[in-house]
Order: C-alpha cells, then structure tokens, then sequence
C-alpha cells in the first residue's frame, strides 16, 4: 500500500482527514511536532509514547499555518518538510480548508506548498478543488460551497466565507484566487477530461509534466471525480513523487472507502462533564450555541477575553461549574466593535481553553472555531492524537495522547465554523459515559 504523509494547516481538517483514513482502513496518527522516523517504539495506545511513524501506513502533522503570516508560514513548513521527507514515499499532502480560505499575507497557500514540495523533492502539485461529503464543488475552477445543509453559494457570494474575518474569499475562480499568492500558470483539469476515465487522465498529467506545468487544478463535482482522480494519482507515484493540496478529499480520493459508516458507539466520553468552547462566529455555530439546553452557559466579549482581570473571574466561574460536575458551554460573543484582533483573539481563546482543560478533569472537549482549535490543542501540550468514531460531518471525535493525566485519552471533537448539525453541542452532552 502507498504511504501518505501529510501536514494539516490546521486542527480541524486534520481531524477530519485523520478520520478520513481510518475509515479507508489505515493505520493512522496525527502528531502536533514532526515525529522522529527513527524512534521505533511500541504503541500500547495510552501516554506519550504515540505510534511508530514507520509503521503506519499514514500519518500527519497539525499546525496552525492557516493563521500564519508568509514569513513565519514558510519557516514553519521549512522544519517540518525536512523531517517528513525523511518518510521516503511518493504521495505528501499539504492539508487545507476546502473553502481554500488564504490570503497573500495570510495563510498563504501557495508560498508554503512551494517550500513544501522543495522539501520532499515534488517537482509536480496537484490540488484537488473539492469535497462532495462537505457540499464543496469545483467546477470549471470555481469553487462552490453550501451554507449548511441548505443552499449552494459561489464561494465569493457565501454568506459567511466572502465575510470571514481574517481571509475573506472575494475571487471563486481558483487559479485566480492561487495567482494573488504567487502561482501564476496553475493549469485546470477539468471535468470534462476527469469523465474520460483513469486511461485518459493518467495520459493528460503525463503529458502537461512534460511541458513542465507545477501547478494543476482537479475539477471536483462529485464522488466519482474522486475516485478517478485518486487512481490516477496513485499510478502517477509510483514514478513521480507528488504533492497533493486540498482538503480531507485529497485522503478521500488516494484511499476511497466502500464500507457503510458504522453507528457511533455510545460510550465515548469519560467520566467527567464536558467543556465546550464556542470562539467561531459563523451563524451556523450561533445557532447551535443557541438550541444547547444540556449546558450551564457562560458569555463573554471578546475584549473581557483579552483582559487578565476579566479573564480570571470568568476561569474562576468557569472552574466552579466544572469541579461540580455540570457540562459548561463558553462562548465568544459576537461584538464586532471590539479592540483586539481576530488571531490575539483566537491566542487569548487558546491559553483560556488549554488552562481550563489542564485543571480539572474533563470528560470530553470540545472546540468550535478553525484557527482557535488549532492553537488551543498546540497549548494543551499534547503529542499526538488519534482516531476514535465519526460523529458528525467534518467532525470526528478524535483523542488526545500525552503526558498529563487530566489530559491523556481525553476525547475532543474539533469543529469549524461550518461543519455539524444545529444539535452538535447537546449531542456531544447525550453521549453516554464510559465509566472505569
């Protein structure tokens, strides 16, 4: 079987892809540092020791590049390709948000795949521009996404990713929206060519490595274009080392899974109340902030976040509700006057969640928000996490490994802003608890 090697640029796709390859029958790890390929020790599935890299058949690295500055980005992914290309295999995977939310001094998408693909020696990248699971469509390089489970929207005309607070998306067409980052020529496959079949297809990258086209855009508008574009990926690895830029579809294509979903199990949190943490501004998380009823609820604004006083009271009255075994939702309130940036914002959130779930002992954690679980589960000090069930679209319940004991086998859910049904937060509260 091909390896795949992927770095996320953030936590909750990582989680997502990470689901994704369990569910295609893999073996499969996701680390918070880049592993040591020559650490060769015993997976007893508790403590800090994770997973022999070597031995999986996939495995990953979460970051939070997506929030990063191009300096800083391409530093990151410096460190990290070096190591990664130590794993020797033909398929890397740089992990990004299927809305492909970047900006060229944000999350630059372009100028890290470039540093990426220098490391692991990927002359060639192909991004894949959809993910039907999600409702995210490529189609003729535009991209498209629902709203929720409701209507489908030009990605510049979504009503909350043409809006986001950090990289509004304002062009759909894909090759333009890469050129602003630095990728001049990105060639398109698309659709018509993808229905001609594997033979066909294999011939057409083929041909355009030879013309020497870096940069190829895949259509995507259904299940199947993935499947043909993963058989053909796989066949081009085996002669051509490849990196693959997209969302959890990139996992879903190379390792398709046939086999029914199996129903959640039931006892999948710990003993121990649930913490949920809401940092997202998106209407679809407002909205199940608003129907959870299996919760004692805390606000605050953004500002009282970002001041120490105001911070202290709400983690003494954050602590209080938890010691005495009540499930807390904590939410970010949506002021938009407020005076602290959206990444300070996201940092304050993180060390608020990491100092929370580090005193007291928590039965589940969950997160709503992409750049705010990314840095909370970097602050948790954690080392790696893994795969548990899925639960809801985009977002699996994965659990953490490390040293700490409140921490270890604590099982978390990582949402974005978009994923998840409106009755999320009283889902995760219903699950039954697995005593010991």
């Amino acid at each position: 079987m091909t390896k795949l090697v992927f770095c996320a640029d953030d936590f909750t796709g990582a989680s997502d892809t990470l689901a994704t390859l369990a569910r295609g029958g893999l073996s499969a790890r996701l680390y918070l540092n880049a592993p040591d390929m020559s650490d060769h020790k015993n997976d007893d599935g508790h403590g800090s020791s994770g997973s022999d890299p070597d031995s999986l058949d996939a495995f990953g690295v979460a970051t939070s590049l997506r929030a990063m500055g191009v300096e800083d980005g391409v530093a990151t992914i410096g460190e990290l390709a070096g190591q990664l290309a130590k794993a020797d295999c033909g398929l890397y995977h740089f992990k990004i948000c299927s809305t492909f939310d970047s900006a060229p001094e944000t999350g630059n998408i372009a100028a890290v795949a470039d540093r990426y693909a220098q490391s692991v020696g990927a002359r060639w990248k192909a991004i894949i521009g959809g993910q039907p699971s999600l409702r995210r469509f490529c189609f003729l390089g535009n991209l498209f996404a629902a709203m929720g489970s409701g209507q489908i929207h030009r990605i510049d005309r979504h009503p909350v990713m043409a809006n986001h607070p950090v990289t509004p998306m304002r062009e759909a067409d894909l090759p333009r929206h890469l050129a602003g980052q630095g990728w001049a020529k990105v060639g398109l496959i698309d659709f018509t060519i993808i229905a001609q079949g594997r033979v066909a297809l294999i011939a057409e990258i083929r041909r355009r490595i030879a013309d020497g086209e870096t940069e190829t855009l895949f259509d995507v508008t259904t299940e199947n274009d993935l499947l043909t574009i993963g058989e053909a990926l796989r066949d081009i690895a085996r002669s051509e080392v490849i990196l693959c830029i997209g969302a959890s579809s990139v996992a879903q294509a190379l390792f398709p899974s046939f086999a029914p979903t199996p129903p959640s199990p039931r006892a999948l949190r710990r003993d121990g109340p649930v913490f949920a943490f809401a940092g997202s501004r998106s209407p679809l998380t407002a909205e199940q902030v608003a129907l959870a009823t299996r919760y004692e609820k805390i606000e605050i604004s953004p500002s009282d976040l970002g001041d120490r006083d105001a911070r202290n009271r709400a983690r003494t009255d954050c602590l209080s509700i938890l010691e005495a075994g009540k499930n807390l939702l904590f939410a970010v309130s949506d002021d938009r006057n407020h005076q602290i940036s959206s990444h300070n914002l996201a940092r304050a959130s993180a060390q608020f969640i990491a100092d929370i779930s580090r005193s007291v002992s928590l039965g589940f954690l969950l997160i709503a928000g992409g750049d705010t679980s990314s840095l909370a589960v970097q602050a948790l000090g954690i080392e790696s996490l893994s795969f548990v069930a899925d639960f809801d679209a985009g977002a699996p319940i994965i659990r953490a490994h490390a040293n700490q004991k409140n921490l270890d086998q604590l099982p978390m859910l990582l949402k974005g802003g978009q994923m998840g049904k409106p009755g999320l937060f009283d889902n995760v509260a219903g699950l039954a608890t697995a005593r010991a």
